[in-house]
């Protein structure tokens, strides 16, 4: 029953110690936060510069853990490159060093100083000083600083919790018999690795250890390999955080691994020829909380002497492990571009307003080619769908409708100026364009979302379904990219080409929605099917519409005449130039029709 309670008080201990890490973690983020940004973005001059910069975050973070993720989160959010994020882990690594120098102090016997300076007398000071701050002051800031010393008297209570309890079995038999177990170095390392992962925190695993061995029943050989895994270990929570990142934010997770795993079986290699061909004198000794809080010190500072020239090759060999693929490039490219294009809506020019109107319009056209990406990439699902392209679909939905926001904004302010007319319905026009397309986007999206639904269920269209689908979608691109051709262009004539092709996909429309009833009749498909078949047309015929309104505001932005509405433009349209449209409609549907004669033939012959 004593074992029991021993147990159950030094996993208290643990927790408290975990929680203690935890907590003062996130209120240092809380005090330091823009701050710890503004330092990581500017640590790109060098490499030097970098192992300073990350040696400096992690002393006041007080978790290498926590540094790792922040700076793959930088690097998937484009603030940092890969090779700056390198020397930045590095440094981490021996900033997290520093908490298991704090905690030797609770073996520090002898001066007054150093009793005060123990975890066993400070923990209480900071819990009532920590308390106090937070029920006598309102203001956060000192609030935040109250938590933050709390969680620094968590940390120490869990440590001396540990240290007490880890006394109670130095005597048990079966716990020397485990602990030797720890000599053998490949237990040893993976036990290390094991317990750091479960735990996630290195530092947690070394104070574990620095508890143990406050009992005496540790030696350097059973604790130096468990110290080389936990190095390996606390790089499972850098690889948790890099799932659903970017392929460069993956290799930062990859790179860790890489220089933890290296410098581990370096150190290996080293300490055990060493032992077996001379023999350190100690090697059987028992280990103190010093000589834990020193050995990791010494191998995280030597493995960065050793790897930092190495840091291009490690780069490599995260590229070589997470590669590049041709659709991931292109992503990549959206993510840039866009980015990049924004900057031309400079608000030194938006008082120019020729120079602002054109501007704008560079931006409205990379709208509309994310947009039509989106479409496109959307339709591709329907062959092979995964979590990976459904979120870059989502990333160039919300390129868009930044896009769309910040040129809407844009416009605006050049609406406010003294303009003539002509910019005035300039103006005008490229806000409902910008629109339109920003509506085309979010039907692109639609559209994903469509398959996705459909492949979760496990629905899939009957072969004529798939080849009436790809006749409307290749409507549907056409469309597009006559359109978003016609933009830069000015091209006013663009108007009957895309009626002319409007027509054309409704009267599609309505002869496939006949066809898929005549087969949900028949039970050659389901009525989930179905309702999935009629939504992915309604998504193609309201893109065709978007781009109907877009042609139309082509034309108003080309003209010199009054703005006129899409009501008064079609109806010219067809009172002046219907011979045009119905020539133009003719030859169109000709297209389609030799392409919808050659997937029957097709078809058939595959049958």
């Amino acid at each position: 029953m004593d074992i029991a309670v021993k147990i159950i008080k030094m996993v208290g201990g643990l927790v408290l110690l975990i929680y203690g890490m935890d907590m003062l973690s996130i209120n240092l983020k809380k005090i330091a936060g823009e701050k710890l940004k503004s330092i990581l973005k500017k640590a790109t001059d060098n490499v030097f510069k970098g192992v300073i910069t990350g040696i400096i975050i992690t002393v006041a973070v007080q978790s290498s853990s926590v540094v790792t993720v922040m700076v793959i989160g930088f690097v998937n959010a484009e603030i940092l490159k890969l090779k700056n994020a390198i020397p930045i882990i590095m440094g981490a690594n021996i900033g997290t060093t520093i908490t298991a120098q704090i905690l030797r102090l609770a073996s520090v016997e002898g001066s007054t100083i150093f009793t005060l300076l123990s975890p066993e007398f400070l923990a209480p000071v900071f819990i009532i000083i920590g308390f106090a701050l937070l029920e006598v002051k309102k203001k956060k800031n000192v609030k935040d600083f109250g938590q933050l010393l709390i969680s620094v008297g968590l940390l120490f209570t869990g440590l001396m919790t540990m240290v007490d309890m880890a006394s109670g079995f130095s005597e048990l038999p079966i716990m020397k018999e485990i602990l030797s177990t720890f000599s053998n170095p490949i237990v040893g390392l993976l036990a290390g690795t094991i317990i750091t992962a479960i735990v996630q925190s290195s530092a947690a695993t070394i104070g574990i250890l620095q508890a143990i061995s406050q009992t005496g029943i540790i030696t350097y050989a059973s604790t130096i390999p468990v110290v080389l895994g936990q190095n390996i270990g606390t790089c499972f929570t850098s690889v948790l955080s890099s799932i659903g990142a970017s392929k460069n934010a993956k290799r930062v997770a990859t790179v860790h691994l890489l220089f933890n795993f290296i410098g581990s079986i370096i150190f290996m290699i080293a300490i055990y020829t060493y032992q077996t061909l001379v023999g350190f004198s100690f090697w059987n000794n028992p280990i103190d909380m010093g000589g834990i809080a020193n050995f990791h010190l010494i191998f995280n500072v030597v493995c960065t002497l050793i790897l930092l020239p190495c840091a291009g090759l490690l780069e490599k060999l995260a590229m070589l492990a997470i590669r590049d693929n041709k659709e991931e490039n292109e992503d990549e490219e959206d993510a840039s571009e866009y980015l990049t294009v924004l900057n031309v809506l400079d608000e030194r020019i938006a008082k120019i307003p020729s120079v602002a109107i054109s501007n704008s319009l560079k931006v409205i056209t990379k709208t509309a080619e994310i947009a039509e990406k989106n479409v496109k990439k959307s339709m591709n699902l329907l062959e092979k769908i995964d979590e990976e392209k459904l979120e870059h679909i989502q990333n160039r939905e919300d390129a868009i409708d930044e896009l769309d926001a910040k040129t809407a904004e844009f416009l605006v302010k050049i609406g406010n100026l003294e303009l003539t007319e002509q910019e005035n319905k300039s103006v005008t026009s490229l806000l409902k364009i910008e629109s339109e397309f920003e509506k085309i986007g979010d039907y692109a999206y639609k559209l994903s979302k469509i398959v996705e639904n459909m492949k979760n269920k496990k629905l899939e269209f009957s072969e004529n379904a798939v080849k009436e689908l790809n006749l409307v979608y290749k409507l549907v691109e056409d469309v597009l990219r006559k359109t978003i051709e016609a933009l830069p262009k000015k091209d006013k004539t663009i108007v009957i080409e895309i009626q002319a092709l409007k027509e054309i996909a409704e009267m599609y429309r309505e002869k496939f929605k006949k066809q898929h009833i005549e087969r949900l009749r028949e039970a050659r498909c389901s009525v989930d099917t179905g309702i999935a078949f009629i939504e992915i047309l309604t998504v193609y015929e309201k893109i065709i519409d978007h781009c109907l309104n877009v042609s139309v505001e082509i034309a108003n932005y080309a003209m010199d005449e009054r703005y006129i509405t899409k009501h008064e433009y079609l109806n010219s349209l067809y009172a002046d130039d219907s011979g045009r449209l119905k020539s133009r409609f003719n030859e169109l549907i000709h297209k389609y029709e030799i392409l919808l004669e050659e997937n029957n033939a097709r078809n058939t012959a595959n049958s």
